[in-house]
């Protein structure tokens, strides 16, 4: 029996973005620790920058790229951000993802997945290497595709006050980071149906009121909480749909986990009670799926889930907006991510034009490599790649075709065709020789007779 877990564990998400929190924390201090060191080499490499932005000029000096006082000419480094300041940064602009979305109306699978695919390439990518005030604008675009919620690029970027360069110029970026995995699923669907199975239940018909407030409750949890934290890299979505809904209402989480996983045998008896099954290998596939053994697990996640999603409540969405906040925590965290920003690629727009005609120069060199054998060639050495002037390469290049080893067809004769076969009175179109497929034992598949 295939059961809802194991088609979860086939998905993009399970496999490629579900982490324990031991894993995702090693992560994430992997991928900060590279950044500072190929930041380092990088300032060091270019004690300038090439260029300053208006933002930069606002923000206070700092003595990174200024040479030594004492006469070193190596430059001092700026202080990195740490993984816990980026995993800070990362929460606010998730904050704004979320913000802009419902300003713009958006549908909740669309305002969440711009949410996970931010949270997602920030795994693996580190804010000092891309700009998060940019990524942020190409994450909501990007997510608005992949959900269908089609929106014109031009009234997008006439909305943020963008180009359009600026926001299709991080696009691939993206993808790359998500590793070209974009299915996200969501909690939202698994909570309907939740409503739907306990509202089926004879004893709560007469309290539908309840739980048209749970539900309510419940989705505000889930359009906030689980995006704000790390709920979707732990558990999933079933997992974090009963964890809001015990948010909203214990005693109705408690009481759907009791209907799901009911299968229970009876004492000194191998029929179960409700279990229906006769079959003693089925009462065991029964009992490992519904059984009281995997409700113990499932209880013991969900609480889990649970205390993470009461850390970011919905309450919490006025703290991100809170001026004091912002002055004391955010303000000066992007502050200290100007100074120690990547030089190289934190202008997208430029990175995508330099990767463009390092691209074209590639093409363009005059040693290319043979795409048949993949000997490097020259061009004007180079002929035609499907054979050219037989007549003058063959000679040029000493080709000899022996009788037995050739696979296609008819040996070479004085006066050859470019795709085989003796030359005769008649002709066909493509150069064998006509002839009638009953008579000719011996019919070549590529031409020629044998």
């Amino acid at each position: 029996m295939a059961t809802e877990d194991a088609r979860y564990r086939d998905s993009s998400q399970y496999r490629l973005w579900s982490f324990s929190p031991t894993q995702l924390s090693a992560l994430r201090e992997k991928t900060n620790a590279a950044a500072r060191a190929r930041i380092s080499d990088r300032l060091l490499s270019h004690p300038l920058p090439v260029s300053i932005s208006k933002q930069d000029l606002s923000a206070p000096t700092s003595n990174a790229n200024t040479p030594d006082p004492d006469g070193n000419n190596t430059p001092a480094l700026p202080e990195f951000l740490t993984p816990a300041e980026e995993l800070t940064l990362v929460g606010y602009y998730t904050s704004e993802i979320l913000r802009a979305s419902e300003a713009l109306h958006y549908a909740d699978e669309i305002k969440a997945t711009a949410a996970m695919f931010l949270k997602r390439f920030y795994i693996t990518n580190s804010i000092m290497t891309y700009p998060p005030a940019e990524m942020f604008f190409v994450a909501l675009f990007f997510a608005c595709k992949v959900d269908t919620g089609h929106v014109n690029l031009a009234e997008y970027t006439k909305i943020f006050n963008k180009s359009a360069e600026e926001i299709l110029a991080g696009e691939f970026l993206l993808c790359q980071g998500l590793r070209f995995a974009f299915d996200v699923k969501h909690p939202y669907r698994a909570l309907r149906g939740a409503m739907m199975e306990l509202a089926s239940l004879p004893d709560m018909q007469k309290d539908l009121k309840r739980l048209d407030e749970a539900e309510a409750k419940a989705r505000k949890v889930l359009q906030f909480s689980p995006l704000m934290t790390d709920a979707y890299f732990h558990y999933t979505p079933s997992q974090i749909m009963l964890a809001a809904l015990s948010l909203a209402d214990r005693g109705l989480a408690e009481r759907l986990i009791q209907e799901t996983f009911h299968f229970v045998a009876a004492e000194g008896n191998d029929t179960p009670r409700g279990g229906g099954g006769d079959n003693n290998k089925g009462n065991e596939e029964k009992a490992r799926v519904i059984g009281s053994q995997i409700r113990d697990k499932v209880l013991g996640a969900i609480e889990g889930c649970r205390d993470m999603l009461s850390r970011e409540l919905p309450e919490r969405k006025d703290h991100w907006l809170n001026k004091q906040v912002i002055k004391t925590q955010i303000t000066p965290l992007r502050k200290k991510l100007l100074k120690c920003k990547d030089p190289e690629r934190w202008n997208l727009v430029e990175l995508q034009r330099v990767r463009r005609e390092q691209a074209a120069k590639k093409m363009d060199s005059d040693d290319e490599d043979d795409l048949w054998g993949g000997k490097k060639v020259k061009k004007e050495e180079d002929g035609d790649i499907f054979g050219g002037d037989l007549g003058h390469s063959a000679k040029k290049r000493k080709m000899t075709v022996k009788k037995e080893e050739d696979p296609f067809g008819g040996p070479m004769v004085k006066k050859e065709e470019p795709f085989g076969g003796p030359m005769v009175k008649q002709e066909e179109p493509f150069g064998g020789t006509k002839v009638k497929k009953e008579e000719d034992s011996s019919f070549g598949r590529f031409g020629g007779v044998l």
